[in-house]
Protein backbone atom coordinates (compact mmCIF):
# COMPACT_ATOMS: atom_id res chain seq x y z
CA UNK A 1 0.00 0.00 0.00
CA UNK A 2 2.88 2.32 0.79
CA UNK A 3 4.47 1.65 -2.93
CA UNK A 4 1.43 2.40 -4.26
CA UNK A 5 0.61 5.25 -2.35
CA UNK A 6 4.41 7.22 -3.25
CA UNK A 7 3.64 6.13 -7.51
CA UNK A 8 0.62 7.66 -6.96
CA UNK A 9 2.03 11.34 -5.39
CA UNK A 10 4.58 10.67 -7.54
CA UNK A 11 1.96 10.80 -10.70
CA UNK A 12 0.60 13.96 -8.98
CA UNK A 13 3.71 15.53 -8.95
CA UNK A 14 4.76 14.88 -12.58
CA UNK A 15 1.46 15.54 -13.75
CA UNK A 16 1.48 19.09 -11.58
CA UNK A 17 4.98 19.38 -12.76
CA UNK A 18 4.35 19.30 -16.58
CA UNK A 19 1.10 21.68 -15.72
CA UNK A 20 3.19 24.35 -14.19
CA UNK A 21 5.74 24.15 -17.33
CA UNK A 22 2.47 24.21 -19.85
CA UNK A 23 0.91 27.30 -17.84
CA UNK A 24 4.61 29.05 -17.83
CA UNK A 25 4.90 28.21 -21.35
CA UNK A 26 1.88 30.78 -21.43
CA UNK A 27 2.20 33.43 -19.12
CA UNK A 28 5.83 33.73 -21.22
CA UNK A 29 4.25 33.86 -24.26
CA UNK A 30 1.74 36.51 -23.61
CA UNK A 31 4.19 38.09 -21.13
CA UNK A 32 6.17 40.89 -23.62
CA UNK A 33 9.17 40.55 -21.55
CA UNK A 34 11.24 37.75 -22.45
CA UNK A 35 14.64 38.74 -21.51
CA UNK A 36 14.62 37.02 -18.33
CA UNK A 37 16.28 33.76 -18.21
CA UNK A 38 13.70 30.57 -18.89
CA UNK A 39 14.87 28.79 -15.75
CA UNK A 40 14.90 32.48 -13.26
CA UNK A 41 11.50 32.96 -15.23
CA UNK A 42 9.85 29.36 -13.85
CA UNK A 43 11.33 29.25 -10.46
CA UNK A 44 9.25 33.08 -9.98
CA UNK A 45 6.30 32.05 -11.61
CA UNK A 46 6.23 29.15 -9.27
CA UNK A 47 7.42 30.94 -6.26
CA UNK A 48 4.41 33.76 -7.50
CA UNK A 49 2.09 30.97 -7.97
CA UNK A 50 2.79 29.66 -4.50
CA UNK A 51 2.44 32.83 -2.66
CA UNK A 52 -0.64 33.48 -4.15
CA UNK A 53 0.72 36.54 -6.60
CA UNK A 54 -1.15 35.21 -9.61
CA UNK A 55 -1.25 38.64 -11.37
CA UNK A 56 -3.56 41.52 -11.98
CA UNK A 57 -6.78 41.76 -13.63
CA UNK A 58 -6.83 43.80 -16.96
CA UNK A 59 -10.54 44.66 -16.37
CA UNK A 60 -11.31 44.91 -12.45
CA UNK A 61 -7.51 46.20 -11.78
CA UNK A 62 -7.57 43.84 -8.84
CA UNK A 63 -5.43 40.56 -7.72
CA UNK A 64 -6.99 37.76 -9.71
CA UNK A 65 -6.70 35.32 -6.54
CA UNK A 66 -9.04 37.33 -4.63
CA UNK A 67 -11.88 37.04 -7.79
CA UNK A 68 -10.81 33.36 -7.33
CA UNK A 69 -11.76 32.75 -3.80
CA UNK A 70 -14.85 34.82 -4.88
CA UNK A 71 -15.99 32.51 -7.40
CA UNK A 72 -14.60 29.25 -6.83
CA UNK A 73 -17.10 28.49 -3.68
CA UNK A 74 -20.30 28.98 -5.99
CA UNK A 75 -18.99 26.65 -8.63
CA UNK A 76 -17.77 24.41 -5.88
CA UNK A 77 -21.58 24.62 -4.18
CA UNK A 78 -23.05 23.86 -7.47
CA UNK A 79 -20.51 20.98 -8.46
CA UNK A 80 -21.18 19.26 -5.03
CA UNK A 81 -25.13 19.66 -5.35
CA UNK A 82 -24.98 17.99 -9.02
CA UNK A 83 -22.95 15.39 -7.96
CA UNK A 84 -25.28 14.50 -4.93
CA UNK A 85 -28.39 14.99 -6.65
CA UNK A 86 -26.78 12.60 -9.70
CA UNK A 87 -25.33 10.10 -6.90
CA UNK A 88 -29.04 9.85 -4.96
CA UNK A 89 -31.20 9.33 -8.24
CA UNK A 90 -28.49 7.24 -10.21
CA UNK A 91 -27.89 4.58 -7.64
CA UNK A 92 -32.03 4.53 -7.01
CA UNK A 93 -32.72 3.80 -10.78
CA UNK A 94 -30.04 1.67 -11.20
CA UNK A 95 -30.47 -0.78 -8.62
CA UNK A 96 -34.43 -0.41 -9.85
CA UNK A 97 -32.86 -1.38 -13.37
CA UNK A 98 -30.31 -4.03 -12.24
CA UNK A 99 -33.20 -5.66 -9.89
CA UNK A 100 -35.38 -5.89 -12.78
CA UNK A 101 -33.17 -6.40 -15.56
CA UNK A 102 -34.62 -7.23 -19.03
CA UNK A 103 -38.23 -6.31 -17.71
CA UNK A 104 -40.08 -2.91 -18.66
CA UNK A 105 -38.56 -1.27 -15.55
CA UNK A 106 -34.92 -1.65 -16.72
CA UNK A 107 -36.28 -0.75 -20.61
CA UNK A 108 -37.50 2.34 -19.51
CA UNK A 109 -35.03 3.48 -16.89
CA UNK A 110 -32.31 2.78 -19.69
CA UNK A 111 -33.61 3.95 -22.75
CA UNK A 112 -34.64 7.15 -20.32
CA UNK A 113 -30.99 7.18 -19.47
CA UNK A 114 -29.47 6.98 -23.00
CA UNK A 115 -31.90 10.20 -23.64
CA UNK A 116 -30.84 11.89 -20.94
CA UNK A 117 -27.33 11.13 -21.91
CA UNK A 118 -27.84 12.28 -25.62
CA UNK A 119 -29.76 15.79 -24.66
CA UNK A 120 -27.51 18.72 -25.14
CA UNK A 121 -26.86 20.63 -22.15
CA UNK A 122 -27.57 24.09 -23.41
CA UNK A 123 -30.76 22.63 -24.95
CA UNK A 124 -32.35 21.24 -21.41
CA UNK A 125 -31.27 24.29 -19.83
CA UNK A 126 -33.29 26.87 -22.04
CA UNK A 127 -36.59 24.26 -22.08
CA UNK A 128 -36.68 24.34 -18.54
CA UNK A 129 -36.13 27.83 -18.26
CA UNK A 130 -38.75 28.76 -20.57
CA UNK A 131 -41.59 25.97 -19.17
CA UNK A 132 -40.43 25.75 -15.21
CA UNK A 133 -38.88 29.21 -14.66
CA UNK A 134 -40.91 31.81 -17.40
CA UNK A 135 -43.78 30.20 -17.71
CA UNK A 136 -44.85 28.20 -14.65
CA UNK A 137 -43.22 29.96 -12.13
CA UNK A 138 -41.85 27.40 -10.24
CA UNK A 139 -38.38 28.07 -9.81
CA UNK A 140 -35.95 31.72 -10.35
CA UNK A 141 -34.24 31.37 -13.65
CA UNK A 142 -30.71 32.78 -12.81
CA UNK A 143 -28.62 34.08 -10.07
CA UNK A 144 -28.17 32.11 -6.15
CA UNK A 145 -30.21 34.41 -4.28
CA UNK A 146 -32.62 36.75 -5.16
CA UNK A 147 -32.29 40.25 -3.91
CA UNK A 148 -35.10 40.94 -1.36
CA UNK A 149 -32.37 38.55 0.57
CA UNK A 150 -29.39 40.59 1.79
CA UNK A 151 -27.32 37.74 3.12
CA UNK A 152 -23.60 38.43 4.13
CA UNK A 153 -21.35 36.37 2.01
CA UNK A 154 -18.63 34.02 4.91
CA UNK A 155 -18.02 30.87 3.33
CA UNK A 156 -19.31 31.56 -0.58
CA UNK A 157 -21.68 28.84 -0.88
CA UNK A 158 -25.41 30.34 -0.83
CA UNK A 159 -26.83 27.64 1.24
CA UNK A 160 -24.45 27.60 4.11
CA UNK A 161 -24.63 31.39 4.42
CA UNK A 162 -27.84 31.60 4.87
CA UNK A 163 -27.95 28.83 7.11
CA UNK A 164 -25.61 30.64 9.17
CA UNK A 165 -26.63 34.36 8.81
CA UNK A 166 -28.93 36.20 11.92
CA UNK A 167 -31.03 37.86 9.82
CA UNK A 168 -34.52 37.01 10.70
CA UNK A 169 -35.82 36.37 7.20
CA UNK A 170 -32.69 33.38 6.94
CA UNK A 171 -34.95 30.50 6.03
CA UNK A 172 -36.52 31.90 3.59
CA UNK A 173 -33.19 32.67 1.87
CA UNK A 174 -32.28 29.25 2.54
CA UNK A 175 -35.43 28.33 1.10
CA UNK A 176 -35.04 31.01 -1.70
CA UNK A 177 -31.17 29.85 -2.12
CA UNK A 178 -32.43 26.31 -2.50
CA UNK A 179 -34.82 27.22 -5.40
CA UNK A 180 -32.43 28.68 -7.29
CA UNK A 181 -29.95 26.01 -6.94
CA UNK A 182 -32.54 22.76 -8.33
CA UNK A 183 -32.60 24.16 -12.36
CA UNK A 184 -28.78 24.33 -12.35
CA UNK A 185 -27.78 21.79 -10.47
CA UNK A 186 -30.38 19.44 -12.46
CA UNK A 187 -28.70 19.97 -15.36
CA UNK A 188 -25.33 19.84 -14.96
CA UNK A 189 -25.81 16.39 -13.10
CA UNK A 190 -28.19 14.87 -15.71
CA UNK A 191 -25.03 13.79 -17.69
CA UNK A 192 -23.53 12.71 -14.58
CA UNK A 193 -27.17 10.80 -13.22
CA UNK A 194 -27.19 9.13 -16.63
CA UNK A 195 -23.28 7.76 -16.05
CA UNK A 196 -24.39 6.53 -12.62
CA UNK A 197 -27.42 4.76 -13.71
CA UNK A 198 -25.58 2.46 -16.20
CA UNK A 199 -22.41 1.97 -13.64
CA UNK A 200 -24.73 0.78 -11.06
CA UNK A 201 -26.58 -1.51 -13.22
CA UNK A 202 -23.82 -3.52 -14.87
CA UNK A 203 -22.20 -3.58 -10.72
CA UNK A 204 -24.86 -5.03 -9.18
CA UNK A 205 -26.27 -6.97 -11.85
CA UNK A 206 -23.19 -9.03 -11.59
CA UNK A 207 -23.24 -8.95 -7.33
CA UNK A 208 -26.51 -10.49 -7.44
CA UNK A 209 -25.87 -13.29 -9.31
CA UNK A 210 -22.55 -14.25 -6.97
CA UNK A 211 -23.37 -16.78 -4.35
CA UNK A 212 -23.45 -15.27 -1.46
CA UNK A 213 -26.06 -13.20 -2.27
CA UNK A 214 -27.74 -16.58 -3.38
CA UNK A 215 -27.00 -17.51 0.21
CA UNK A 216 -28.36 -14.87 2.09
CA UNK A 217 -31.78 -15.05 -0.44
CA UNK A 218 -32.39 -18.71 0.67
CA UNK A 219 -32.66 -17.87 3.82
CA UNK A 220 -36.00 -15.83 3.65
CA UNK A 221 -34.57 -12.40 3.24
CA UNK A 222 -36.19 -9.85 1.51
CA UNK A 223 -34.60 -8.79 -2.00
CA UNK A 224 -33.99 -4.96 -0.72
CA UNK A 225 -32.86 -6.26 2.31
CA UNK A 226 -30.09 -7.93 0.72
CA UNK A 227 -29.25 -5.33 -1.98
CA UNK A 228 -29.07 -3.00 0.65
CA UNK A 229 -26.91 -4.59 3.22
CA UNK A 230 -25.07 -6.65 0.72
CA UNK A 231 -25.57 -6.02 -2.50
CA UNK A 232 -24.65 -2.32 -2.11
CA UNK A 233 -21.96 -2.34 -0.30
CA UNK A 234 -19.96 -4.97 -2.53
CA UNK A 235 -21.05 -3.22 -5.76
CA UNK A 236 -20.50 0.66 -5.23
CA UNK A 237 -16.83 0.41 -4.86
CA UNK A 238 -15.42 -0.70 -8.06
CA UNK A 239 -17.01 2.10 -9.89
CA UNK A 240 -16.14 4.83 -7.30
CA UNK A 241 -12.86 5.90 -10.00
CA UNK A 242 -15.45 5.82 -12.77
CA UNK A 243 -17.53 8.15 -11.02
CA UNK A 244 -14.83 9.88 -9.95
CA UNK A 245 -14.01 11.00 -13.34
CA UNK A 246 -17.26 12.44 -13.90
CA UNK A 247 -16.17 15.37 -11.82
CA UNK A 248 -14.13 16.67 -14.76
CA UNK A 249 -17.38 16.37 -16.70
CA UNK A 250 -19.28 18.28 -14.05
CA UNK A 251 -17.06 21.24 -14.20
CA UNK A 252 -16.42 21.59 -18.05
CA UNK A 253 -20.10 21.26 -18.20
CA UNK A 254 -20.56 23.88 -15.69
CA UNK A 255 -19.15 26.50 -18.14
CA UNK A 256 -22.04 26.36 -20.14
CA UNK A 257 -24.58 25.53 -17.12
CA UNK A 258 -23.36 28.85 -15.37
CA UNK A 259 -23.92 30.92 -18.84
CA UNK A 260 -27.38 29.61 -19.38
CA UNK A 261 -28.45 30.36 -15.61
CA UNK A 262 -25.89 33.59 -14.82
CA UNK A 263 -24.96 31.35 -12.06
CA UNK A 264 -21.81 33.84 -10.31
CA UNK A 265 -19.28 30.95 -10.45
CA UNK A 266 -15.77 30.13 -12.20
CA UNK A 267 -17.06 29.16 -14.96
CA UNK A 268 -18.87 32.42 -16.03
CA UNK A 269 -16.14 34.39 -14.73
CA UNK A 270 -13.91 32.24 -17.52
CA UNK A 271 -16.10 32.94 -20.33
CA UNK A 272 -16.51 36.98 -19.56
CA UNK A 273 -12.03 36.67 -18.85
CA UNK A 274 -12.02 34.99 -22.33
CA UNK A 275 -14.16 37.85 -24.02
CA UNK A 276 -12.39 40.72 -22.27
CA UNK A 277 -8.68 39.03 -23.21
CA UNK A 278 -8.49 39.23 -19.17
CA UNK A 279 -4.94 36.70 -19.75
CA UNK A 280 -4.15 36.55 -16.26
CA UNK A 281 -7.39 35.80 -15.24
CA UNK A 282 -8.31 32.69 -17.71
CA UNK A 283 -4.76 31.35 -16.89
CA UNK A 284 -4.99 31.28 -13.15
CA UNK A 285 -8.60 29.75 -13.91
CA UNK A 286 -7.65 27.24 -16.34
CA UNK A 287 -4.82 26.61 -13.61
CA UNK A 288 -7.48 25.87 -10.53
CA UNK A 289 -9.89 24.04 -12.42
CA UNK A 290 -6.95 21.40 -13.92
CA UNK A 291 -5.02 21.28 -10.44
CA UNK A 292 -8.54 20.58 -8.56
CA UNK A 293 -9.51 17.77 -11.05
CA UNK A 294 -5.80 16.03 -11.38
CA UNK A 295 -5.90 16.05 -7.30
CA UNK A 296 -9.14 14.43 -7.08
CA UNK A 297 -8.53 11.66 -9.48
CA UNK A 298 -5.26 10.55 -7.59
CA UNK A 299 -6.47 11.03 -3.95
CA UNK A 300 -10.28 8.76 -5.20
CA UNK A 301 -7.81 6.12 -6.55
CA UNK A 302 -5.79 6.19 -2.99
CA UNK A 303 -9.32 5.99 -1.37
CA UNK A 304 -10.43 2.95 -3.74
CA UNK A 305 -7.67 0.83 -3.04
CA UNK A 306 -7.76 1.71 0.58
CA UNK A 307 -11.22 1.01 1.23
CA UNK A 308 -11.95 -1.46 -1.82
CA UNK A 309 -10.12 -5.04 -0.68
CA UNK A 310 -10.27 -6.72 -3.86
CA UNK A 311 -8.87 -3.55 -5.76
CA UNK A 312 -6.07 -3.96 -2.77
CA UNK A 313 -5.56 -7.14 -3.46
CA UNK A 314 -4.96 -6.85 -7.50
CA UNK A 315 -2.75 -4.28 -6.76
CA UNK A 316 -0.48 -6.87 -4.30
CA UNK A 317 -0.70 -9.55 -6.94
CA UNK A 318 0.34 -6.98 -9.91
CA UNK A 319 3.26 -6.11 -7.12
CA UNK A 320 4.11 -9.40 -6.60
Amino acid sequence: MLIYTLRRLSLLFFTLLILSLLAYGMDRHIDSDNSINLINGYVEFVKNFLQGQWGISSVTGEPVLNSVLAYLPATLGLALAAIFLATVVGITLGMLAALYRDHWPDMIITNLSLLGFSIPIYWLATLLIMTLAMQLGWFPSSGQLSLLYQIRPVTGFSLLDCWLSDKPYRMAALLDALQHLILPASVLGLITTTEVIRLVRSSLSEVMGQSYIKAALSRGRSTWGVVLTHGLRNALPPILPMMSMQFGTIVTSAIITEQMFEWPGLGRWLVSSINARDFAAVLACMLVIAITLIIINVFSELLTVLFYPAKRKAMYAQQG
